[in-house]
């Protein structure tokens, strides 16, 4: 019987080189649904017990003191402590000023930092940026996703452009704007928007979320991007002299 010649070593690393290579080429394959992708995340999203948030907007003003329309929001980054504490700061442009605002919600109860002179105010019901409507029950993003979030296709498992690692689910959708119009205080909607959403495929947290409004001549673009996941920071409310 005739005795197999060991592979040169040479040969042998080329052949495990074209395994590896195929194997870490591969892209994994998605076998859930959009619709259970989304069910999943707003379970998710309801589960955490805080994040770290960053809101940036683009094109088309928005504006915050209609119906002057003065001062346009910029951008806002804080922290969201469930289930109804959160601290931001607010990026404010108005004719020669570009200022910002601190703001902490604890309940029913908010307090901003004047624009003019920095002392701490306590704000009318219903007055200004009030980070914990992204939670709520009734107009939040869990409810958002699951009862306005329509026309949505998955993408696949793709890379964000920045700020992330890894691949994340990419679906694409339509949402209503109604709802919408109410969370963000009437800054975006109540027309329908497209959007998009990033989203772990491991652990169905949603790390982010493009928002584009069509307009006749300029389009707004929102993103939101989340991290920092059940972190558990202290918000307090602010000393008032």
């Amino acid at each position: 019987m005739k005795s197999l010649r060991p592979l040169p070593f040479l040969a042998v690393l080329f052949l495990l080189l074209l395994v590896l290579g195929c194997g870490g080429t591969s892209t994994p394959e998605v076998e859930l649904q959009p619709e259970e992708i989304i069910q999943e995340t707003a379970v998710r999203m309801n589960e955490l017990r805080g994040f770290h948030f960053l809101i940036e907007r683009d094109g088309a003003p928005a504006f915050v003191d209609p119906p002057d329309n003065l001062f346009v929001f910029r951008r806002a980054e804080g922290d969201y402590l469930s289930p109804d504490r959160a601290q931001a700061i607010v990026r404010i442009i108005g004719p020669g000023l570009i200022t910002d605002v601190q703001v902490v919600t604890i309940a029913d109860i908010q307090w901003q930092t004047n624009p003019l002179t920095g002392q701490w105010e306590e704000l009318p019901p219903n007055w200004g940026f009030d980070p914990t409507v992204l939670f709520d029950d009734e107009v939040g993003l869990p409810s958002i996703l699951v009862n306005d979030f329509t026309e949505f296709e998955l993408v696949g498992l793709e890379r964000m452009e920045e700020g992330g690692n890894g691949r994340f689910y990419k679906i694409t959708g339509s949402i209503d704007g109604e709802r919408l119009f109410t969370m963000s205080g009437n800054l975006i909607g109540p027309a329908q928007v497209q959007a998009e959403l990033w989203i772990h495929p491991d652990t169905f947290e949603l790390h982010r979320v493009i928002i584009i409004e069509p307009e006749t001549e300029e389009a707004s673009i929102w993103q939101v991007d989340f991290s920092e996941f059940d972190q558990t920071l202290e918000i307090e409310p602010p000393n008032i002299e």
